[in-house]
């Protein structure tokens, strides 16, 4: 029987800040079941992950982390505070006082949130013009800056952050008056929030930050956070289908549930940042900036057919004032909303026509019930590509670009079926257990479904399966893999029950049949094409505490001949074409104009904020309108008549200008192993 839980998905740890008003008769502290629990999960993580660790060799990283995730932004304790604490804790002492030592922490964490909340509350009740034109500056990411030496530098930061929240807003056309009570209202909301917090959060955290010590793979879940896992396993949750994280400060887009409902409006990305949540067609925007994740969660959900609105700062903003509403009607995720989908492109190549067969596979999905139940019709990704792949040949399509674009991972087993369409029999991955021991999964025998040429196309955000069909394609020699490094999860998780809740954790690792893991590296493309996004910001080695890329020895495998003697010429044609683009050009401006002009520190003076946001727009129009006008389409005259603009042309989907360009160079492999001397002489199309 297959086990469910070796089932590879995107999913991320959610850096939650909890925070709470409590009272000093309302402190919380530690409980007999608390401990006992503890030690439970810490017995768990050291006998069974595949990273060997003592937690008296870990605790003093493990209270470092619960400070980070209490306090991010660093404007609650001050250096002495956790100098002191960090000292004491490295000392040797029982987990029941490293957890009495934690709830300290968090009732000193209680009354300093009070004491900002009323600073800030009285400090913006006498708020002026004046106040706005300071020379101060705060540092724009908080979580990079040092933390204040004394009190009265944390009471001077929480004046200034008060400050930066009203110019925000004021940036965002409002009055001074009306950025002054929407940041109280704000403020009164997260104290909302804050005063529901239980001691079952903050133990939660705790032990969430002993769990990260193993990796940002491992987590323990409550009773109500394992209900939410099941839900996303199972993808019956009726929502928006997206998994969302948080540092704290803003909720995040982690990803899209593959033919969920904020897929399918195409106006929602990863990293994305979520600033308000309305429901309905006019319902009030509820601004969640500081909210907790669930609740934030509880305020998105709702029940199928109804709708939601989103305020999200996109990832690609040049500035946090850049923001736009998205209106998702909410439905179940089903497995038929993730099937793969095939289409043909007709390019035109030197007189002749030719047909590129493209499938896209937003995940590797199986039907587990319908597996055990033995029902023959089973949906699986595997079965329904090689539909699609009978199809294409029938229609005689001269080679394929398989789309893993987006592709967060799925079923082990289907990737390796996959796998087998293209390759026939043989290994296609290596997997390595907690207890040392490597298997090879594979096909002894069988044949090679789909024989024509073979583009493989990925992002950032392929992960996991995704990196285990395109590293095997690739070792293999059987097709060329194009796009951006893949994320990089080469690690496998298993949940099991606990005495209260569940405990994930990593028991294995993967490795390509060449003996490199796809861990942190991902998988390399043969040919890099251009991206939205700022790659080395993203993936699996841009988490904490991500385990390390290593090696094992290679097993056998056939080498297909196909690609590697042509990549050389293959790069430099798709070089040329990217180069001609007009599309990719303006990307690429606009990343290098976002990286001369990144701000590293905020002013907390409006005339200067007001100038920056007019010189970003100012570059946005101009930027895009010398794309359209290279591209013979009207121009805007302003920046607020560019952003009401209608849809876009579909010639303007960077997208669909990568699949453009991954047909292309399949095309390009066709003709130079059709004539390889010639091939490269001539003018593509």
């Amino acid at each position: 029987m297959i086990n469910k839980f070796l089932f590879l998905t995107l999913l991320f740890l959610s850096n939650t800040t909890f925070t709470s008003n409590l009272t000093e008769n309302d402190q919380f502290i530690v409980s007999e079941a608390q401990v006992t629990l503890a030690e439970e999960i810490i017995q768990k993580l050291e006998s069974n992950h595949l990273v060997k660790k003592g937690y008296e060799n870990i605790k003093g990283e493990a209270f470092e982390v619960f400070i980070e995730r209490l306090d991010p932004n660093k404007n609650i304790y001050i250096n002495q505070e956790v100098e002191s604490i960090l000292s004491d804790v490295k000392k040797e002492s029982s987990l029941r006082k490293d957890l009495q030592t934690a709830y300290y922490l968090f009732n000193k964490y209680v009354d300093r949130y009070q004491d900002r909340y009323e600073i800030q509350v009285e400090f913006l009740n006498e708020m002026s013009d004046r106040d706005l034109q300071s020379n101060r500056k705060i540092k724009r990411s908080l979580s990079e800056a040092s933390r204040q030496n004394s009190i009265f530098g944390l009471k001077s930061l929480w004046k200034d952050l008060s400050t930066n929240d009203v110019i925000q807003l004021m940036l965002a056309g409002n009055s001074l008056e009306e950025s002054v009570d929407k940041t109280i209202k704000r403020m009164d909301n997260q104290l909302n929030y804050f005063e529901q917090t239980r001691e079952e959060d903050v133990f939660d955290i705790f032990v969430n930050s002993i769990a990260s010590i193993y990796g940002p793979h491992t987590s323990y879940m409550s009773p109500k956070s394992s209900e939410d896992f099941d839900i996303n396993m199972s993808l019956s949750l009726e929502g928006i289908g997206a998994l969302l994280s948080s540092d704290g400060l803003y909720t995040s887009i982690s990803s899209l549930v593959p033919g969920g409902p904020a897929e399918k409006t195409e106006s929602l990305n990863p990293e994305d940042k979520i600033i308000g949540v309305g429901q309905d067609e006019d319902g009030e925007i509820v601004d969640v900036i500081g909210w907790r994740i669930d609740d934030v969660v509880d305020l998105i959900r709702g029940p199928k057919g109804s709708k939601v609105r989103l305020e999200v700062i996109p990832s690609t903003s040049l500035s946090d004032t850049e923001t736009k509403e998205i209106e998702i009607i909410r439905n179940v995720v089903k497995l038929e909303d993730q099937a793969a989908e095939k289409k043909i492109l007709s390019l035109t190549r030197n007189n002749k026509e030719y047909k590129v067969g493209v499938i896209q596979l937003p995940a590797f999905y199986f039907d587990f019930d319908a597996y055990q139940k033995r029902d023959y019709n089973y949906k699986s990704s595997s079965k329904d590509v090689k539909r699609l792949l009978k199809e294409l040949k029938n229609e005689n399509v001269d080679g394929l670009v398989i789309d893993l674009r987006n592709n967060g991972g799925g079923s082990l087993y289907e990737a390796n079926a996959l796998a087998h369409l293209f390759l026939g029999r043989g290994t296609t991955v290596q997997v390595k257990s907690s207890n040392g021991n490597i298997q090879g999964l594979g096909e002894r025998w069988g044949y090679q479904f789909f024989d024509r040429p073979l583009v493989v196309l990925v992002n950032k955000f392929s992960a996991s399966a995704s990196e285990i069909l395109a590293g095997a394609i690739q070792d293999y020699d059987r097709g060329l893999v194009v796009g951006t490094s893949t994320f990089g999860k080469g690690t496998v998780q298993k949940v099991d029950l606990l005495s209260s809740g569940q405990i994930k954790f990593t028991e294995s690792k993967f490795y390509r049949v060449s003996g490199s893991s796809t861990q942190n590296l991902g998988v390399e493309p043969d040919i890099a094409l251009p991206s939205l996004f700022n790659t080395e910001e993203l993936g699996e080695s841009s988490l904490d505490r991500a385990l390390g890329h290593d090696t094992i020895p290679k097993t056998s495998f056939k080498n297909f001949n196909r690609v590697k003697t042509f990549i050389g010429p293959l790069r430099e044609q798709s070089l040329k074409r990217i180069k001609k683009s007009a599309l990719f050009s303006s990307v690429e401006t606009r990343k290098k104009w976002q990286e001369d002009n990144e701000i590293e520190f905020l002013d907390l003076n409006l005339e200067t904020r007001i100038n920056q946001k007019e010189k970003i727009e100012g570059f946005l129009l101009s930027n895009e309108n010398a794309l359209r006008e290279s591209l013979g389409l009207p121009t805007y005259n302003t920046y607020k008549e560019f952003m009401e603009r209608e849809d876009d042309p579909d010639f303007l989907d960077i997208d669909e200008e990568i699949l453009g360009e991954a047909a292309n160079i399949l095309l390009d492999l066709i003709e130079i192993k059709e004539k390889p001397i010639l091939a490269f002489n001539k003018k593509t199309s």
